[in-house]
């Protein structure tokens, strides 16, 4: 029964880490007087994809390919399904305003890139190249011109840089070490219950590659920090691609396995297409993220 308590503690570290990193991102944002979005997609959105960066190169390594593409394309439609449709239902502001609509077309087009990858069926070794060059010039783009006139707060005067860089590095790891805990205390709970190996696999996949940012999300809402929120979401699924997909590929190429559900795809382009659709459309901000709920919770029923 361990387990109850590995899930609670990883909750409470999941928390904890969430906080102090929003805070610390916002804090240092302030500190060098740029837009909180970039801190959103470079620091926190490069950190919350760390994980699949390494979960997609070991496969790769392992000859498990699918396990990698699986995985990045998994997180890519739980980043915006789940993740920003939670952040939609529990903000008190209009989080849709601040997105760059830069990053917003950047963050279409590797969602196209990725969807060609999955048509042609393979992605090998050159490409792994000019993807992983594509990403600083991405960064660069971002801070230079797409969010380069977005208003920034006032300087917190009262932290120092030092402070701040710890407190993000804090907030990294009780993440890291809250999803860990958290995960395993799943686990062991599907184990005691019997759950099926096919679910407990698809759950703990959803999980795993979601709680970091769902936990950014729930402090950034706390902490009034919406443009963390929404640049983490662009962030994350910019670099899934073009650097965990990159960086995975140079170990060998990456075959689209034939039994690879289609429906995926659909779901991975529709996403993409929602979000930006988010951004242009001024309605209630529950209707939007209960329908985003709903389809994600689709979507994992129909996998089956």
């Amino acid at each position: 029964m361990f387990f109850y308590i590995s899930i609670i503690i990883g909750i409470i570290l999941l928390s904890f880490g969430g906080d102090y990193l929003v805070k610390g991102s916002s804090g240092l944002a302030r500190k060098l007087k740029i837009s909180p979005m970039i801190i959103g997609i470079v620091i926190i959105g490069f950190g919350t994809s760390v994980p699949e960066i390494f979960v997609a190169s070991n496969a790769v390594i392992n000859n498990s390919s699918d396990i990698a593409l699986g995985s990045i394309v998994g997180s890519n439609i739980a980043n915006i399904l789940l993740v920003f449709s939670f952040g939609l239902l529990i903000a008190k502001d209009n989080i849709l305003k601040v997105v760059s609509i830069g990053d917003m077309f950047v963050m279409l087009a590797v969602t196209l890139l990725l969807s060609i990858f999955l048509i042609v069926g393979s992605i090998k070794t050159p490409l792994s190249f000019i993807m992983i060059l594509l990403l600083p010039v991405y960064f660069y783009c971002s801070y230079n011109f797409f969010n380069k006139n977005i208003e920034i707060d006032e300087i917190d005067l009262k932290d120092n840089y030092l402070k701040l860089s710890i407190t993000i590095f804090v907030g990294f790891f009780l993440l890291f070490l809250g999803s860990d805990i958290f995960i395993k205390g799943l686990k062991d709970f599907a184990v005691y219950y019997n759950i099926p190996e096919a679910v407990l696999g698809l759950t703990l996949a959803a999980i795993g590659t979601s709680l970091p940012e769902l936990a950014v999300t729930f402090a950034s809402v706390k902490n009034k920090a919406e443009k963390v929120l929404l640049g983490n979401i662009l962030g994350s699924n910019i670099i899934n691609v073009l650097g965990a997909l990159g960086i995975s590929s140079l170990f060998g190429a990456i075959i689209v396995p034939e039994n690879f559900s289609f429906i995926s795809l659909y779901y991975l382009i529709f996403s993409a297409l929602w979000l930006y659709l988010l951004t242009r459309i001024q309605t209630k901000k529950i209707y939007l993220g209960s329908f985003g709920l709903a389809l994600y919770l689709i979507y994992i029923i129909s996998l089956y």
